[in-house]
This record gives C-alpha cells, structure tokens and sequence, in this order.
C-alpha cells in the first residue's frame, strides 16, 4: 500500500494569556504592544477554522521495501 503525505493551510484564532510584570498597567500594556512578550505566552484556546483548510503539498513517498 502505498503512503502519501499532505500539508494544509487553514485560518485559525489563537488566545493568548500574559503574565506580565510592571509598575502599572499602562507600563505592561506598552510592554505588550512593543512585542517584549512575544512567545512567552500561553495558549489558552484554538479555534480553528476547518472549512479553510487548502492543502499545499501533495506527495507520494517512497516505498522503503
């Protein structure tokens, strides 16, 4: 039998949840907009949006037999 693989692309929301450090929340919220946080936060939820998924990639692999 033979094997194939496939890569997608879809839409998706991702929540984020920060804890931040500052003297004020105006202080962490500029913190936040200037990107000082960037993948240091949490997902906390997905949604994806299935009905946008467009495959990309389509190949067949080798048989290793």
């Amino acid at each position: 039998m033979a094997q194939f693989r496939f890569e997608t692309i879809m839409a998706s929301t991702v929540t984020v949840e920060y804890h931040i450090e500052a003297d004020s929340l105006e202080e962490a919220l500029e913190q936040l907009i200037e990107g000082e946080h960037r993948d240091r936060g949490e997902i906390i939820d997905e949604d994806i949006d299935w009905s946008s998924e467009v495959i990309t990639v389509e190949e067949e692999l080798e048989d290793k037999d």
